[in-house]
């Protein structure tokens, strides 16, 4: 569990550094960007407290640990998507 423990750490941090830059970049209001945040910790809050959106993340992870266990590479855009992760920011 300690590499979705990293990853969302990851994530957090990403989106801390966005939200920074949206106030470095003049394009929002610091005000704006806390805004932000706490609209998506209650989204995330209330998202958390619904038994079906756990029972399809539950479900969506039984997936992914399955493909990994068999071997399965991801599919789609995973090398543009890769790309556009790779900027560093």
């Amino acid at each position: 569990m300690r590499d979705a423990e990293t990853r969302a750490e990851e994530i957090l941090a990403r989106g801390r550094a966005f939200g920074e830059s949206r106030n470095v970049c003049n394009a929002h209001w610091y005000s704006d960007v806390v805004a932000g945040r706490l609209v998506g910790a209650a989204a995330v809050a209330k998202l958390h407290a619904d038994e079906q959106f756990r029972e399809a993340m539950d479900a969506a992870r039984a997936d992914v640990e399955r493909m990994r266990r068999e071997g399965k590479p991801p599919q789609g855009d995973c090398a543009v998507e890769a790309k556009a992760l790779s900027t560093g920011l």
